[in-house]
C-alpha cells in the first residue's frame, strides 16, 4: 500500500502542547515509517526569517526525512492590539494532497482542523484509507463524524514520540 502523510504542524504542535507534552519529530517520522510504511511525510508550517533556531530546527527535520512545505509567518493585529503569527498552511496542504493524490492509496493526516473535512470526505468517495491523527479535544466535530475513515487520538501514542 502506498502511503503519504500530512503533518499540520501548528496544529500537532499546540494541540500536544495543551496536553502538556512536545513531540520528539524524529520518533514521530520512525513512528510513521514503521508503522504505515510511508513513502513520504510532508511537514507544513510557517518560516520567519530572522529566526535562526527555527531555521535549525526545519534543517533538523529535512536530515530526518521530512518534505518541508514552509510558508513565511504573517503578522496581523487584532482590534485589541496584540499582534498575532499566522502562516495559514491549510490550502498548501490540501494542493499537495490533491497533487499527489494518484501517487498513494492511503493518507495519513496529522491535524485535527475542521477545514480539511470536505478533503477527507473527498478521498474517501475515492475509496482511499484514511487515517487521522490529532488531539481528541481539539479535533473538529467535522471530522469526528466522517463515515469511512479512522480516527486516532494522538495522545495515544504520546508513550512512542513524546521528547
Amino acid at each position: 500500500m502506498k502511503t503519504y502523510a500530512f503533518v499540520d504542524a501548528s496544529n500537532i504542535i499546540y494541540g500536544t502542547r495543551d496536553e502538556g507534552w512536545k513531540v520528539d519529530f524524529k520518533k514521530l517520522f520512525k513512528y510513521l515509517e514503521e508503522r504505515y510504511n510511508c513513502r513520504k511525510i510532508y511537514y507544513f508550517a510557517g518560516f520567519e526569517k530572522e529566526n535562526r533556531k527555527q531555521q535549525s530546527f526545519y534543517k533538523r527535520l529535512k536530515r530526518f526525512g521530512y518534505e518541508l512545505i514552509l510558508k513565511e509567518v504573517k503578522l496581523y493585529r487584532q482590534f485589541d492590539g496584540a499582534i498575532v503569527r499566522k502562516a495559514n498552511c491549510d490550502v498548501d496542504l490540501t494542493f499537495y494532497a490533491m497533487r499527489d493524490k494518484e501517487k498513494f492509496n492511503r493518507g495519513i493526516f496529522l491535524t485535527g482542523d475542521g477545514d480539511f473535512a470536505i478533503l477527507f470526505g473527498y478521498f474517501i468517495k475515492m475509496k482511499k484509507e484514511i487515517i487521522v491523527i490529532a488531539n481528541a479535544k481539539r479535533t473538529a466535530k467535522e471530522i469526528k463524524i466522517l463515515k469511512g475513515m479512522q480516527f486516532n487520538d494522538f495522545g495515544g501514542l504520546r508513550g512512542t514520540i513524546e521528547r
